[in-house]
């Protein structure tokens, strides 16, 4: 069995706890150190007890505190990061899956502007974790990887009318808007949908914007597509990520 807890998902800062008995992985690194140390603490566990860092990409709200660690202590780093400053950081190869302790992780090829984005299929013994956020659409060859999971962790970052009605320049919203952008509440709900089975525990609803979305209309927009769609009668618990809230799986 192993535990999932988010220390933060958003604009701000993003970074997530997967651990068991003997294994940490941390996916993604935006926030301050003071937070990662508060969080690793919260667990029993320090920087040193670290494992692996996987990291979607190179945005600084998701690799922010990356500079304050030891990478010599880290056994396997997975990052599309270029830097001198990193040599040890291994280069990620999409849908080719490697093994730490009980855990199998696969990198997912993704959508974003930003070099190498990826998400992670994460297996532990009986159970999958699907970490998707940062991606303007899934290509097909990920969706055949991560259908009926037992969680997903996945952006659903923006409510398509609200972005349109900010006061975000045109050229912002239209990145957003972009293949390379965000999942918007309808297509990350659309997504879901299409990958949820009979194995699926949780969803965990991510990356929201703080300008462009709330968590209420994050959850409706699913929660009346699963209506309307009558597909499923589905018991998954559903719930939001938030920016300044821990939440565990």
């Amino acid at each position: 069995m192993f535990s999932y807890l988010n220390l933060a998902s958003g604009s701000k800062g993003n970074s997530s706890l997967v651990f068991d008995e003997s294994n940490l992985i941390v996916i993604d690194i935006g926030v301050t150190k003071s937070l990662l140390i508060e969080g690793l603490e919260s667990i029993g566990k320090s920087i040193d007890d670290i494992d692996i860092i996987l990291i979607t990409h190179n945005h600084i709200d998701h690799i922010k505190t990356l500079k304050y660690i030891d990478i010599s202590k880290v056994r396997f780093v997975a990052s599309a990061i270029k830097d001198k400053n990193f040599k040890k950081i291994n280069k990620l190869n999409y849908y080719q899956s490697f093994d730490i302790g009980k855990f199998n992780i696969t990198p997912l090829r993704l959508s974003h502007d930003a070099p190498s984005i990826a998400g992670y299929l994460i297996k532990h013994e009986n159970e999958e974790l699907v970490y998707i956020t940062d991606t303007g659409y899934i290509p097909l060859e990920t969706i055949n990887l991560i259908k009926n999971k037992n969680y997903y962790i996945f952006e659903s970052n923006h409510d398509i009318n609200m972005l349109l009605e900010s006061n975000r320049s045109i050229n912002l919203k239209t990145r957003i808007l972009s293949i390379e952008g965000h999942l918007s509440n309808d297509l990350a709900s659309k997504y879901l949908i299409d990958l949820i089975g009979d194995k699926t525990k949780k969803i965990l609803l991510a990356h929201l914007s703080e300008e462009c979305n709330t968590a209420e209309l994050a959850l409706k927009t699913f929660s009346d597509l699963l209506e309307k769609d009558g597909t499923y009668s589905l018991n998954i618990n559903v719930r939001c990520l938030s920016q300044y809230k821990w939440t565990l799986l």
